[in-house]
């Protein structure tokens, strides 16, 4: 429930700022960072690699051990395919779906992505390829 509201919040985020979402761009979440937090690594994940920790952040999750990446891998419940509003976590990274591209492409979002909160098109063997889609 708590990824499909986070859905549904980013993408009327999104059409508020009149932000293309095949564009690059820095995203804003204003229930959990402040503005300059937005664009790179919150304050309460200093000093750790941070995807885990935005992305806890950002779903309004309390359980530091989210923190890490591959911890995502057990929580919620399992997701047969990628969409809209799911996990996919890699060994070593962590982002919540915001669409399925088809031919194992998807569009994530996520923080600690080339130092910053992004979304972008990855595929699904990036990285070593997907461990998990997981339902928060």
């Amino acid at each position: 429930m708590r990824a499909f509201l986070a859905a549904i919040t980013f993408t009327l985020l999104l059409a508020s700022t009149q932000v293309s979402a095949r564009q690059r761009h820095d995203y804003h979440h204003h229930h959990h960072s402040t503005r300059d937090e937005a664009r790179g690594r919150p304050s309460a994940c200093a000093g750790i690699p941070w995807c885990g920790c935005w992305l806890r952040h950002h779903l309004g999750l309390a359980d530091v051990r989210l923190n890490r990446a591959i911890a995502w891998a057990r929580i919620g419940s399992p997701a047969s395919a990628p969409a809209a509003g799911i996990v996919a976590v890699w060994r070593h990274h962590v982002g919540l779906i915001t669409e399925n591209l088809g031919g194992g492409m998807i569009r994530i979002l996520s923080g600690n992505d080339g130092g910053a909160v992004r979304e972008r098109a990855i595929s699904t063997r990036a990285l070593g390829g997907v461990v998990a889609y997981r339902k928060v």
